[in-house]
């Protein structure tokens, strides 16, 4: 009878090897989520901005009291503006930078804004010159407020766009609630950046 003689199992290295053998499409997978997100991130840093939770606790300096109130809205869409309230909250009651108070009396900044527009363009058509998909535009402009010396800290005015499918009115839905968490996701990050921008130029004039 002919013996099977195994190799030697060289510890990790081979270990490694059986694994990966039948995990290759996830790990595959796996690898390019992470890449995604890495480029997310290089390209947000790149652009000047920057998660202050993701800061050691010695450089994240103190924390803010920030009010937000319900923002005007001469739109046709009723909960516009109880959504976006509500998708502020939720964003910035994550940072460690920022304490959310009921009422200016009790801020140090407040975020007021407007939305200014919400618009539906057509993207897709078919045959017979109808829209098959449109394009979702909000339009905002916001401004935070210094409460103590009521001057502006910060302000700015854009616009948001996303695409959805005619085929039902859950789809107009998803791109309003998609266009919503977007504008407090943006606003998160970029919030504590300028406060902090405009203390300092506070403090250099005092």
């Amino acid at each position: 009878m002919k013996i099977l003689t195994l190799p030697p199992i060289n510890g990790i290295g081979a270990l490694t090897k059986l694994f990966s053998a039948g995990k290759t499409r996830k790990t595959t997978s796996s690898a390019l989520k992470a890449l995604s997100l890495l480029f997310v991130l290089l390209v947000v840093a790149g652009c000047g901005y920057h998660n202050p939770n993701m800061l050691p606790p010695d450089k994240q300096g103190k924390v803010l009291k920030l009010h937000i109130p319900i923002w005007p809205n001469p739109t046709n869409e009723i909960r516009l503006a109880s959504d976006i309230n509500n998708a502020l909250q939720d964003w910035l009651g994550q940072s460690k930078q920022f304490t959310l108070v009921n009422s200016s009396g009790e801020a140090d900044y407040v975020l007021n804004g407007t939305i200014n527009a919400v618009s539906y363009t057509g993207r897709a058509y078919d045959a017979k010159d109808r829209a098959q998909a449109l394009i979702a535009t909000l339009s905002v402009g916001y401004t935070v407020t210094d409460t103590h010396t009521g001057k502006t800290a910060w302000q700015s005015t854009f616009a948001l766009s996303e695409t959805y499918s005619l085929q039902t009115d859950a789809h107009k839905k998803q791109a309003l609630e998609t266009l919503v968490d977007k504008l407090a996701e943006d606003i998160y990050l970029r919030l504590y950046s300028a406060i902090s921008r405009y203390e300092k130029n506070k403090n250099r004039g005092n």
